[in-house]
């Protein structure tokens, strides 16, 4: 019942982008498309809240992550190899509880799915939808890929999009610090050259070889 009740309040909101075009297919495609986008957008509005209210969380592990390994980076440049690895199992450690903590992150903007689904079907469900080679379908089944493909154009879109490029700034700005250092910053402005042209002329398919200098003890 209550289900019924939450789906009655989002009919009018979701099912006026079916019946737009005078055509019932391309009707069905525009309003999977929209139902797809108001998922997106009202999951990313909630993984931001999500992310604000506990970004001190989000900044720590971060900083934790890119300061242990830019400790094991310069600990390689110095040949302690103790100190490296020291420093690499605990920046291995980071990097792990930062990529699970994003990926919890991004789960909290899954939840509005289940809900675009369970309307779908309560519009829908008694409709048959044949798929060549795979016969009778649900609504779920070609709104999953539907979502899939307006979720990744959407995420290409959010650095011009005015509210999602002010978030992106927001979380930049709260986890700013020192940059990711490589094997790079440990050269020397010669060596770095070289190393680029190198790989200039790799991607050119000619194979470049670099004569690096050894990196000086302690460095």
């Amino acid at each position: 019942m209550t289900g019924q009740i939450v789906y009655e309040f989002l009919d009018p909101w979701m099912i006026w982008a079916f019946r737009v075009p005078g055509n019932a297919y391309v009707g069905f495609a525009l309003g999977l498309v929209w139902v797809g986008l108001v998922a997106t957008v009202i999951g990313e509005l909630c993984m931001a809240g999500v992310y604000f209210l506990n970004k001190k969380h989000f900044r720590t592990i971060n900083r934790d992550m890119v300061d242990n390994h830019n400790l094991s980076v310069r600990a390689l440049g110095a040949k302690d190899k103790t100190a490296w690895k020291a420093c690499n199992s605990i920046a291995n450690e980071a990097f792990g509880k930062n990529f699970f903590a994003h990926m919890a992150l991004f789960a909290s903007s899954l939840w509005v799915v289940p809900f675009a689904i369970g309307w779908l079907f309560y519009r829908f469900g008694e409709v048959d939808f044949t798929v060549p080679y795979l016969g009778a379908v649900g609504p779920a089944f070609i709104f999953i890929p539907v979502y899939i493909a307006v979720r990744c154009l959407f995420c290409k879109a959010k650095p011009w999009l005015p509210v999602f490029r002010t978030i992106r700034e927001k979380v930049k700005a709260n986890e700013a610090g020192d940059e990711m250092m490589d094997f790079t910053d440990l050269l020397s402005e010669e060596d770095k050259k070289a190393y680029i042209e190198s790989r200039k002329g790799r991607a050119k398919g000619k194979p470049g070889l670099i004569e690096s200098k050894p990196v000086p003890e302690g460095s």
